[in-house]
């Protein structure tokens, strides 16, 4: 019998919405189930420990990329898979997994009759991304949807509302204040040199928050990761960019975007000060010095791989005489 732990985040936006528990009960019957609903960052760390010491063979995730985020940290190079539910707001992983336009049975399913595949996951110095993440006004706007989420009464309401907009309302306040540039020097087999810049990203997936595909070839299974370097000397170049990259041109269109595709990179802050590097939509690391480099193949996830099974509506079928 599988051995599956549910890991339940109260506080994402979409956790109030849906009946969770009944719904995985229902799918799951035959597994040996057990949800957890850890109140603290403690108590979270600590309900993921006691899972791989009970050498559990799955662990299902219901919230948001941070809920992930805090998941992959324990779980990479352990044989134990991991299925992400979308009931955040962005739900980067769930998506780039092909899970966010199912079903939840649909989504369940896998576990019963799939069989997860190995990703990678980029480290930053010493932490574990599954998804997208950078420096710049991309790590400011993460940083202010938090504190808004944190300190603001009805915010995660009004986040479970706006889903994924609420990233380029954030964005666009941040745009009409200017962007900030960093002096960044780039080491990598790739290119090496200074750049000035107002936003650097490493992705592992094409897509930030659904819309905003930056990286359009790049999987989270091809053993490399995106760098994308914005180099728009001027705001309004900059917001342009943006703005045509969420309305779908691809970004390689754009000669002020550096884009490669490595294993591994160094990027060092010019400016004098610590920068913050948001992944998944948490902070990493704060540091004038970062070192991001590929640690493939480190997760065990299940994707959209079963082939659905069409419903055959018998009410509708002439009667055998």
């Amino acid at each position: 019998m599988q051995k599956v732990r549910v890991f339940l985040n109260q506080q994402a936006s979409q956790s109030a919405e849906r009946d969770w528990q009944a719904l995985i009960r229902q799918c799951l019957f035959r597994s040996e189930l057990e949800f957890v609903t850890p109140q603290s960052p403690a108590q979270f760390d600590s309900e993921i420990d006691r899972a791989t010491r009970d050498n559990i063979d799955i662990i299902i995730s219901v919230g948001g990329d941070g809920t992930i985020h805090a998941l992959i940290q324990k779980l990479a190079g352990k044989q134990t898979a991991f299925l992400p539910l979308p009931a955040g707001t962005a739900n980067d992983l769930s998506r780039s997994l092909g899970l966010q336009g199912l079903r939840v049975h649909d989504a369940l399913i896998n576990v019963r009759r799939g069989k997860p595949k190995p990703i990678d996951l980029i480290d930053i110095n010493g932490r574990l991304m599954a998804t997208n993440g950078g420096v710049g006004i991309v790590a400011d706007c993460a940083t202010q949807i938090n504190e808004l989420r944190q300190n603001v009464p009805g915010f995660r309401k009004f986040m479970s509302v706006a889903k994924g907009e609420i990233y380029s309302l954030v964005l666009g306040s941040k745009l009409l204040q200017g962007a900030q540039r960093h002096e960044i020097l780039i080491e990598s087999d790739e290119f090496s040199g200074q750049i000035s810049t107002p936003m650097l990203l490493i992705n592992n997936q094409p897509s930030i928050a659904a819309r905003f595909k930056v990286a359009p070839n790049t999987k989270h299974d091809d053993g490399t990761f995106n760098v994308t370097v914005f180099m728009h000397k001027r705001t309004t170049d900059f917001i342009a960019s943006v703005y045509r990259i969420r309305q779908g041109v691809p970004p390689e269109n754009d000669p002020l975007i550096r884009s490669f595709e490595t294993k591994a990179i160094r990027f060092k802050c010019l400016d004098g000060k610590k920068i913050d590097f948001i992944g998944d939509g948490e902070l990493l690391s704060v540091s004038d010095v970062f070192n991001v480099s590929l640690r493939p193949k480190a997760l065990l996830a299940f994707a959209e791989t079963v082939e659905q099974i069409p419903h055959f509506d018998y009410s509708k079928a002439g009667a055998v005489g």
